[in-house]
């Protein structure tokens, strides 16, 4: 069975389906990237056989740098097994006949790639593809625009104005030529002021621009999209649960409740009718001391002592006895 009509076929060779699927993820991973770099030069490959652009990432790239290096290692070990010598256009410093300078705006990671009637300088470029040849992997670039070069910032000029005390020799053309002397100064730190203003204003454009162009972007739209998705689920979940939960507390409140009221109901009633008699009690004998102290010093009346009296002397007469009539 000729299996040339399912496996595809690179330099001769078979092509394993990991290398394929490897292939694939790695395109969609760098497709349609934006990137701002520098375009300085080109150079021999020896791997290759052939002349290469040479392009320097801009100094925000620091993101694009770390995943041009973890993908460049991935496919070096990959390859190593299948085509040792296997040149993949991406690199870090010099390399070959590639001198790379130090410079505060740019960093050390290069492209190599095949640009076509561009001029050296710094541009925004877009990632097309990836070309992956018998022998060398390259990044497919596309340019964009290019960078405007920044205005230079103009020396500040520091506004002093001398104060001298007044003396009786100064005319009056003299203090003419120092009150010209001192709106120029006053009119050029106006310049300079305004000057700094608008190079303020365009470093805050470049910015948001650059923040745009780096950042603003499907993967991050579609994570931010998914993430508030996410959020938002989760806290009517969270809210959902909540009022289950207390739903569930309420009615086992309320029906603990009412058995403890039914429960206390005879409890209560027996400690309100005990407090009841304690209270009542308490007021008979209050009546009962002011009965004593009110009644303490008032005389008896007479007829109450005539009858005490009369009782007393009350006495008892014998009675004849009866005689008992002879029985029968």
């Amino acid at each position: 069975m000729d299996t040339s009509s399912v496996v595809p076929l690179v330099a001769g060779r078979p092509m394993p389906p990991e290398e394929l699927a490897m292939q694939q993820l790695t395109k969609q991973l760098f497709k349609s990237r934006l990137f701002r770099g520098h375009y300085l030069e080109r150079c021999f490959v020896e791997q290759v056989g052939g002349y290469r652009d040479v392009v320097v990432l801009q100094r925000s790239e620091r993101e694009l740098e770390k995943l041009l290096h973890s993908s460049g290692g991935q496919l070096h070990r990959f390859y190593q097994r299948f085509v040792p010598n296997m040149w993949v256009g991406i690199t870090s410093g010099s390399c070959g006949s590639y001198k790379h300078t130090p410079d505060p705006g740019q960093l050390e990671t290069c492209i190599w790639t095949e640009m076509s009637d561009l001029a050296f300088g710094e541009y925004w470029f877009s990632i097309r593809s990836l070309r992956f040849r018998d022998q060398e992997v390259q990044l497919k670039l596309k340019m964009v625009r290019r960078v405007e070069p920044e205005p230079l910032m103009t020396p500040r000029r520091s506004v002093s104005l001398n104060r001298s005390k007044p003396t009786n020799a100064i005319t009056a053309g003299e203090g003419s030529s120092k009150a010209d002397e001192v709106t120029e100064q006053l009119q050029l730190g106006l310049n300079d002021f305004l000057a700094v203003l608008q190079q303020w204003g365009e470093g805050v454009k470049q910015t948001v621009y650059d923040f745009m162009a780096n950042d603003v972007n499907k993967r991050n739209i579609m994570g931010t999209i998914r993430f508030l998705g996410l959020l938002i689920f989760s806290a009517l979940s969270g809210a959902a649960l909540a009022l289950r939960f207390l739903g569930i507390f309420a009615v086992r409140f309320l029906f603990e409740l009412s058995r403890f009221t039914h429960t206390a109901t005879p409890i209560v009633f027996k400690l309100i009718e005990f407090l009841n008699k304690i209270v009542g009690a308490f007021f008979i004998l209050l009546a009962m001391i002011w009965k004593d102290i009110v009644h303490r010093g008032r005389p008896v009346p007479v007829q109450q002592l005539e009858a005490s009296s009369r009782f007393k002397s009350i006495q008892y007469e014998r009675s004849e006895p009866h005689r008992r009539s002879p029985r029968w």
